[in-house]
């Protein structure tokens, strides 16, 4: 009885060391994956940022390069604006299953990858 006793301690002591230390683990994954997101965000931030005035600029060249073929100060321009309607549109229409679900599925992907490849590696 006395052996019982003296390791119950130390089994209850091992099972708080391990409580703490999956604690532990799981804020430090919490951590990994917040800065990885807040990366991710920055950086597509920036990107989007600089492509917009990339696309900007090529948009007012092609509107005064149109504008000018034309002969019409503001024909070209709305030519530009007509474009982008119709590429509007067919978005609108093809948005669900080309858009939004590939999407879904790649950020899906991207929250579970280490969970999948943990599952992964014990079935192999």
């Amino acid at each position: 009885m006395k052996e019982v006793e003296e390791e119950e301690p130390g089994l209850v002591d091992k099972v708080k060391e391990y409580i703490r230390i999956r604690k532990d683990l799981a804020m430090l994954m919490i951590a990994d994956k917040a800065s990885q997101a807040a990366g991710g965000l920055i950086s597509g931030a920036i990107l989007i940022f600089l492509g917009f005035f990339v696309f900007l600029f090529a948009n007012f060249g092609l509107g005064y390069y149109l504008s000018e073929i034309i002969g019409n100060s503001y024909a070209g321009f709305f030519i530009v604006a007509g474009i982008y309607l119709l590429i509007a549109i067919i978005v609108l229409l093809v948005k669900e299953n080309s858009i939004e679900k590939p999407f879904a599925n790649r950020v899906i992907k991207k929250i579970l990858a280490e969970r999948n490849e943990s599952i992964y590696e014990k079935q192999n």
